[in-house]
């Protein structure tokens, strides 16, 4: 039994409830990166999300069931290298290999013992751009909250945004 933790909204139970072997309950949202002198380092990309998560509760939460139905909880075995990985390939990736990916992706359920969002490396591409493809669950964050999600822990804060932008 779970004793600690929040309960889902029924809305985002309703949600998790709607998967199924076709149906997954994400959305994933891609940034493409212009080509830098080296690769994305993985370990600064890790370590600089990581930081930033304690701002982000869900971040680190898992859903967790029991009698009264499914609850946020933390999740003890929190493992940052799982949730941002890189997809590597033995060469640059045409821009139909990225797709195809992409689509991978898409139709793979994000694990409900773990918190529910990946960030993916993949690339480089043929010109030399990296794309991270993120995924976040409906149940964790909708809409703008995911971007807001997003903005926080990937996204450096810029000097030059307007006041109130997000």
């Amino acid at each position: 039994m779970v004793e600690d933790g929040e309960p889902l909204s029924e809305d985002d139970a309703r949600i998790l409830g709607l998967e199924s072997e076709s149906i997954t309950g994400h959305t994933l949202k891609l940034m493409m990166l212009e080509p830098g002198d080296q690769p994305l380092d993985l370990d600064r990309l890790r370590s600089t999300v990581g930081d930033r998560l304690a701002g982000q509760p869900r971040a680190t939460e898992r859903v967790a069931q029991d009698a009264d139905g499914p609850r946020w909880v933390r999740d003890d075995a929190f493992d940052i290298d799982a949730h941002v990985r890189r997809r590597t390939a033995p060469e640059p990736i045409t821009p139909e290999e990225l797709w195809r990916t992409v689509s991978e992706l898409m139709g793979e359920h994000l694990d409900h013992q773990r918190p529910l969002w990946t960030f993916d490396v993949i690339g480089p591409l043929s010109d030399g751009r990296e794309v991270i493809a993120a995924r976040i669950h409906h149940a964790m964050a909708d809409g703008i909250a995911g971007v807001r999600f997003l903005d926080a822990v990937l996204f450096d804060p810029r000097a030059d945004r307007p006041a109130g932008a997000a």
